[in-house]
């Protein structure tokens, strides 16, 4: 840890012109942030104190007209007082974030690596984005962009007439989505180590009848885009269930999804909608732990508009579930989320303003996400950030009540 505080005041003091002799670009960040932590009770309120330090670095290369490699990761480093017998917590780790060369022509390309594929026009909550698990720290902290974790896949596209591509990709290494990459079993915003003692699964292991995958048809139809898709993976957040020992291990269920998305554009507004039916689907039970198998609909309908330096945008998102057995678990069969977002320029588009918000109202719970990013040089950014959760129950965003967060961080390119 404390040679990647060296690494980050170094590269942070450094004169820019040193950085723009490198073919090699990215940035180092610092944030401190104060992470709320509930007491045993579940009804009060402690604070951890964080601090995570970033180094990201990105290499891009051409190889003749028709080869592309693209290298990019970053070092995670944390120092945190999380309330933990032993403190502080400390972690470093390194991870790829897009790693892959890509062949490319005017009627196809191929990929092959590690990367990130984004399915789905909704804003944040996209019921058919389901290739690439997600950091959820990272997602609170600075939303689904920023949190979605890359994988290792094959993705081919053939580009047809008309406006036509029609994308398939093998995903054969699951990879889990996490609570937060950095010590997740210290972190406040992991639920599953809450009062549990829980043998955590790594998932299935690589073999012919475990590879994940699908497709996607994305053409035009007078003035509406609009495609198609189908996934068949594994849930990458864990369902807890007892072993034949009476333990509580984590499993990852076999889903398969089906779904359909459009966007359009009336006068001043953008219009958007997205549905995805998972025809095999598996839900937490509680009474006691078990993966309830079943399917579920989940869709929204969303509108955006851009005037001057405002842009307004609105969604709202329905589930449905639809259960095969539910033997003393009490479970909501349906929720509705209503999620708006603002984002606003100053001073010719060195100061920004970003505001989120969530709300359920089948459950009156709510999260709401504000950021300020200020451009200090061409190179140096400085940003601030806070999130509110409000209610408490037994959907999503009520599970993380008494978390509440705020964080500066100061970013580097070079």
């Amino acid at each position: 840890m404390r040679a990647a505080a060296l690494a980050v005041a170094a590269v942070l003091s450094a004169p820019s012109g040193v950085a723009a002799q490198s073919p090699v670009t990215g940035y180092v960040s610092s944030q401190v942030d104060g992470v709320g932590r509930p007491d045993d009770a579940g009804d009060g309120q402690g604070a951890d104190v964080e601090w995570r330090p970033r180094v990201f670095l990105e290499h891009r290369r051409d190889i003749g007209d028709h080869v592309r490699l693209r290298l990019s990761g970053f070092v995670d480093g944390l120092v945190a007082d999380r309330h933990q017998p032993e403190a502080p917590v400390t972690d470093l780790i390194a991870r790829p974030q897009e790693l892959y060369v890509e062949v490319v022509s005017e009627r196809a390309d191929l990929r092959v690596g590690y990367s990130r594929v984004v399915w789905g026009r909704l804003d944040e909550l996209q019921p058919t984005d389901v290739v690439n698990p997600l950091d959820l720290a990272r997602f609170f902290f600075e939303g689904r962009a920023e949190a979605r974790l890359p994988v290792a896949m094959a993705r081919g596209r053939l580009f047809l007439p008309k406006s036509t591509t029609l994308e398939a990709l093998v995903v054969p290494q699951f990879r889990p989505s996490r609570f937060d990459q950095l010590d997740e079993p210290t972190s406040t915003f992991n639920l599953q180590e809450v009062g549990l003692g829980i043998r955590r699964g790594d998932g299935p292991r690589v073999a012919l009848d475990t590879l994940q995958g699908g497709a996607r048809l994305q053409t035009t139809t007078g003035r509406v885009d609009w495609s198609v898709s189908a996934y068949r993976g594994f849930e990458t957040f864990g369902v807890l269930q007892l072993d034949t020992e009476g333990a509580v291990e984590e499993v990852f269920p076999r889903f398969t999804m089906v779904g359909g998305d459009f966007e359009t554009v009336r006068g001043d507004w953008g219009i958007r909608g997205e549905v995805a039916g998972f025809v095999q689907d598996s839900f937490q039970g509680t009474a006691p732990p078990a993966a309830l198998d079943g399917r579920s609909v989940e869709g929204g309908i969303g509108a955006d508009r851009r005037a001057g330096n405002f842009r307004l945008s609105g969604n709202v998102v329905v589930r449905r579930r639809f259960f095969e057995q539910m033997p003393g678990n009490r479970i909501d069969s349906h929720d509705v989320n209503v999620i708006a977002s603002l984002d606003r320029s100053f001073s010719r588009e060195t100061r920004k303003l970003q505001v989120f918000g969530v709300y359920d109202p089948t459950e009156a719970t709510s999260f709401l996400r504000g950021i300020v990013t200020m451009n200090v040089t061409d190179r140096l950014t400085v940003e601030a950030s806070g999130g509110l959760f409000s209610g408490s129950g037994p959907d999503t965003l009520g599970r993380f009540t008494n978390r509440d967060f705020a964080y500066v961080k100061v970013k580097r390119h070079f």
